[in-house]
């Protein structure tokens, strides 16, 4: 049987991502779940920052959609990537009807004006969806050694213990009802990058654009994180304005 030219790599970034997904910011807000210190308000501004995070995905997908028509991929790496759009874009709704379902909010507008649900060019999360937006350009198996190999790794490392803290049974709903969607994106990424990065430059390029988004992403639960625990945030003391300048140059 053939070996499939990307399987170590993929494995590799995979392996990567998980490891760097066991130590984030997210296990202090896990501790708090466990130790019964994560209260409503704490609840509210975690589900509302992730829910900003998600609707952000219409933008980075947008560009991405753009390149696949440019350029020519089999039906079934389309395919898949329709599924995720409609995966992630199920995600959004599940935190916007949460955030409704526990009058948090009384309307969907009051999630855009929130402090936690606005969008700011000054913010880890503006530098993390505009670094991917940038890989528009990029061959659509970088971008999902990127992504589903390094941010959704990441993430089901803290999501997974973060639903078994949680003693709330629709908040622990929330997130273990995206297990499976997530799961699968993972699985995608793995075969799109098995099956297609053929070259030892695309290679390299998958480590370096992996690397860049899983640092982009720390930044990103770093900020989540001292949302929940009302800390300062690098957008509110000025650092991250200098960084997404120099990210848009």
């Amino acid at each position: 049987m053939t070996e499939l030219p990307g399987k170590e790599l993929a494995r590799e970034l995979i392996e990567q991502s998980r490891e760097a997904g066991m130590q984030t910011p997210m296990n202090a807000i896990i501790d708090a779940a466990r130790e019964g210190r994560l209260d409503d308000g704490a609840a509210s501004r975690l589900i509302c920052r992730l829910w900003a995070f998600e609707r952000l995905y219409y933008y980075i997908y947008g560009g991405w959609g753009q390149g696949m028509e440019l350029n020519d991929y089999p039906p079934g790496v389309k395919y898949l990537f329709a599924r995720q759009i409609m995966d992630d874009s199920t995600h959004e709704m599940l935190y916007m009807d949460t955030m409704l379902h526990k009058g948090w909010i009384e309307k969907q507008a009051d999630a855009f004006t929130h402090p936690c649900g606005i969008f700011a060019i000054n913010c880890a999360l503006s530098s993390y969806v505009y670094s991917l937006r940038y890989l528009a350009s990029y061959p659509h198996d970088v971008r999902v050694a990127a992504l589903n190999l390094g941010t959704k790794v990441m993430e089901m490392a803290w999501m997974e213990p973060l639903a078994e803290a949680l003693t709330d049974p629709e908040l622990k709903a929330v997130f273990t009802s995206q297990f499976v969607e997530n799961r699968s994106h993972i699985s995608m990424g793995r075969r799109i990058v098995e099956e297609q990065v053929k070259t030892s430059f695309e290679s390299e390029l998958c480590r370096r654009v992996s690397l860049a988004t899983r640092k982009d992403y720390l930044k990103f639960l770093n900020e989540l994180v001292n949302m929940v625990f009302q800390r300062e945030t690098d957008a509110q003391s000025g650092q991250v304005r200098g960084l997404f300048q120099r990210v848009i140059e």
